[in-house]
């Protein structure tokens, strides 16, 4: 399956880097003429608290592991190389800082730098940024997930004649989760209009979304939103926490309000966002919601967030 596809890409990755841990003469000219400008800029971006590792700085720049490892290796002065793990969150066996003025044990630094290690020595892999997080890391907020908000639940989805998205969402979510699951969030749904939300619904042409959204329904530019709902693709539906809008939407501009909203999150059984991700948009599991418990500290969750907004220009 993907997942096992996925693994068998990792561990393919970190036999190559660990096989060709340096620049090899006469091999690689068009890879080591590369832009790599971007990689730097990206690396030099990571939060405090995460790593990413060699496959996934390939992904994210086009390119492959073994001729990441090759560069950060032979490249004297690129910032938090050193925090570029093999996909199992381990120091390369051959890691060798790329310049003399560098020296030090590197999983000492990892660790200032607020890498959490296992007891059997591996980098915490909640802490680990995906190829994908590395984009947004550098996208920021563009906007679009507003506009998709915009949409309302009425609107008709394509390819299902008077299908609304509402409809779609929940058809897409049974396809990939239990009945459970399925009310759990009907239920939220229920509790957020109670709190005087609204829900939108996304127009996309495979999966379909839905936003936990407060303003005024369909006002450009006026509303605000949590959380968005993704129904999954065969994977169970998540709950995407948007950190990286609200960063730019008051009260949350105040990084110590995400700052307690990820800690509220993270009072969920089986939630444990590293702080790391507080610039990002880092996913929930939708199944984590049968449980009663973490419904009841969602709902306060929320109704904490409406209060915050709702405040936002109290003196």
């Amino acid at each position: 399956g993907a997942k096992e596809i996925l693994a068998r890409a990792d561990e393919l990755a970190d036999r190559a880097v660990e096989l060709w841990p340096a620049p090899l003469r006469g091999v690689g000219r068009a890879e080591r003429s590369r832009d790599w400008h971007l990689a730097h800029q990206v690396l030099a971006a990571l939060p405090h608290g995460t790593w990413t590792s060699y496959g996934d700085l390939a992904a994210f720049i086009g390119s492959g592991a073994q001729a990441v490892g090759n560069h950060l290796a032979g490249t004297p002065g690129v910032v938090n190389a050193y925090r570029v793990l093999n996909a199992g969150g381990q120091v390369s066996d051959k890691f060798r800082w790329a310049s003399p003025e560098e020296e030090g044990d590197v999983k000492d630094r990892l660790a200032a730098d607020g890498i959490r290690f296992t007891d059997g020595g591996t980098a915490d892999p909640a802490q680990r940024l995906t190829s994908d997080d590395l984009v947004l890391l550098l996208s920021g907020a563009d906007g679009a997930g507003e506009q998709q908000g915009e949409d309302t639940g009425q609107n008709l989805a394509e390819g299902k004649e008077e299908e609304t998205r509402a409809e779609r969402f929940f058809r897409q979510l049974a396809a990939n989760d239990t009945p459970e699951t399925v009310a759990a969030v009907r239920s939220l749904f229920a509790h957020w209009e109670e709190l005087g939300g609204w829900i939108g619904h996304g127009a996309g042409r495979v999966i379909t979304s839905a936003f936990l959204m407060l303003g005024n329904q369909g006002g450009p530019g006026n509303g605000i939103w949590p959380l968005t709902l993704y129904p999954g693709s065969g994977r169970g539906g998540t709950a995407e926490v948007v950190f990286q809008y609200l960063a730019a939407r008051e009260p949350f501009t105040d990084r110590a309000l995400r700052a307690e909203l990820l800690d509220r999150l993270n009072r969920l059984d089986g939630v444990d966002i590293p702080e790391g991700k507080l610039e990002l948009r880092p996913n929930i599991r939708l199944s984590l919601l049968e449980q009663g418990h973490n419904r009841e500290l969602l709902a306060e969750t929320l109704a904490w967030f409406r209060d915050r907004w709702e405040n936002r220009n109290a003196s």
